[in-house]
């Protein structure tokens, strides 16, 4: 017997060492995905941007010849440096993908030497052979070769990235196959012990308590078969329902864990994507719009006498229709980048906060001859960066939607039982109380574009703010003149309150 449990705890010990390597294979798989490949495929998709910023910045200081169009040049390529040193690092231990890199770095080295160079010395000679210059064949030849490259260097490093995915779901699947065996085992030994000490140590008194015991022990599929006296019969149909019941309801938890586990990897896969989505849409939504805007100002300042006023106008559509679009893009992709982590939360001093909103809106102040005033304000705990947003949005409403006289926007604050009660009052145009869940929601606006600008999205930011931050917010219906909004934030963190 005693070469049995030596043996049985051989047999467990080395168990625990499968599941713990499998269990760090795992981990280190997708560590791995996190932290490296899935960076490097940003990597290498941002270098061949980085080369369009710089191709269209030596374009427009081609067309105007104003030195400003040629900042972004040497901006974007100081930046494609970084990225292809952080792509480079990532890489490492690939050859063909690092030598993919070299010759894509070589590729865009001989645009810039060859080409970009070339446009911008015709340029500051006053040489007007430049406009000519900018489509040329060579010019082009050159940046479709960076193309090529760099697609091919992206179809490369993605491969990689897929590959690593797949490592780890092979790790992921031998772990749970080490999980599987190691509990039956685990079970099958339960069993043996109990089997042992029931013939070694204990004598059978029936058959009803030997299944009992079973049951007891762990062994919730062995069906209970009542024999014996009609009592015991009794005794043992009554088990053999309890037995049921909590097989079931097992069996049920199980279920519905499993499904909870399954759903939390595909939400935290989708929040992922939708992250990187969110970050690649808005780049590449963005560069045509400023381009956009860009060549309709540069179209207007190039022609603008042979230009009437109509031609005018539209153009002042396009160019204010594309930084709309930009301003909605940037809000959309703050309002979707709250809530992801409180690692930046710390102690912010509100009125610090309020200075620098202040600050930056110090235009907007000037030009309607707002008054902010605001008394000691305390310390809270959250997001200094969200918080500012949070203010930001709230004393510029109250600065846009003024009415005839000059916006004063008060705020104060006072102890609450969660922590701190915010009020942002003004004496502006007010907001009618049946709209309350309406202006929380994102896109919806209570007055035409044309009357006030926005994306409508600014209160909805706000809400997820304070939420996030574990406060509410909502709208005051008392206020008799103006709109006054109250919210509440924590005095610090969870585990101190």
């Amino acid at each position: 017997m005693g070469a049995s449990f030596a043996l049985l705890s051989v047999l467990l010990a080395g168990l625990g060492v499968v599941i713990g390597v499998s269990l760090f294979r795992f981990a280190d798989r997708g560590q791995q995905v996190i932290d490296r490949w899935q960076p490097a495929v940003l990597a290498s998709q941002a270098l061949l941007a980085d080369l369009l910023n710089e191709e269209t910045s030596v374009r427009g200081f081609v067309l105007t010849g104003r030195a400003e169009f040629l900042e972004p040049f040497f901006d974007f390529g100081q930046k494609q440096a970084r990225d292809a040193a952080r792509l480079k690092g990532y890489l490492a231990g690939h050859q063909h993908e690092l030598d993919q890199l070299t010759a894509f770095q070589q590729a865009a080295e001989a645009w810039r030497t060859g080409t970009a160079a070339s446009l911008i010395r015709l340029v500051r000679a006053s040489d007007p052979r430049a406009a000519s210059q900018v489509d040329s064949a060579t010019g082009k030849t050159r940046f479709d070769l960076i193309r090529t490259r760099s697609a091919a260097l992206t179809a490369s490093v993605t491969k990689l990235s897929n590959n690593a995915v797949e490592t780890r779901r092979t790790a992921k699947n031998y772990f749970i196959v080490a999980l599987a065996i190691s509990g039956g085992l685990i079970v099958l030994a339960a069993v043996a012990v109990w089997r042992g000490l029931h013939r070694w140590v204990l004598r059978p008194v029936d058959a009803l308590g030997g299944q009992t015991r079973d049951v007891a022990s762990g062994d919730l599929n062995r069906f209970i078969v009542p024999t014996g006296p009609p009592e015991f019969v009794r005794l043992g149909s009554d088990v053999e329902t309890m037995r049921r019941r909590i097989a079931d309801e097992l069996a049920r938890a199980g279920a519905a864990r499993q499904e909870l586990i399954e759903r939390s990897g595909e939400l935290a896969r989708s929040n992922d994507d939708l992250e990187q989505f969110a970050y690649v849409a808005s780049h590449d939504l963005s560069e045509p719009l400023r381009k956009v805007a860009n060549f309709c100002q540069l179209l207007e300042r190039q022609y603008g006498a042979q230009l009437d006023d109509k031609a005018r106008q539209y153009i002042d559509f396009a160019v204010d229709g594309a930084k709309r679009m930009q301003a909605l893009i940037n809000d959309l992709l703050a309002f979707s980048r709250v809530g992801r982590t409180t690692e930046a939360f710390a102690r912010v001093d509100t009125a610090a906060v309020l200075a620098r909103v202040a600050v930056e809106l110090e235009d907007q102040i000037s030009q309607a001859g707002a008054v902010i005033r605001y008394d000691a304000l305390p310390a809270v705990w959250g997001d200094q960066t969200l918080l500012t947003a949070l203010f930001v949005n709230l004393v510029g409403n109250s600065v846009k939607y003024r009415g005839t006289e000059p916006p004063v926007v008060r705020i104060s604050a006072e102890q609450a039982p969660d922590g701190w009660l915010f009020t942002v009052a003004d004496n502006g145009i007010g907001i009618d109380p049946q709209y309350e869940d309406r202006i929380f929601a994102i896109f919806q606006r209570l007055h035409l574009r044309d009357e006030y600008g926005g994306t409508g999205i600014g209160l909805a930011l706000g809400r997820k703010i304070v939420e996030f931050h574990g406060g509410r917010i909502w709208l005051d219906p008392g206020a008799t003149v103006g709109a006054t909004f109250r919210f509440t934030l924590p005095e610090g963190p969870a585990r101190d309150r």
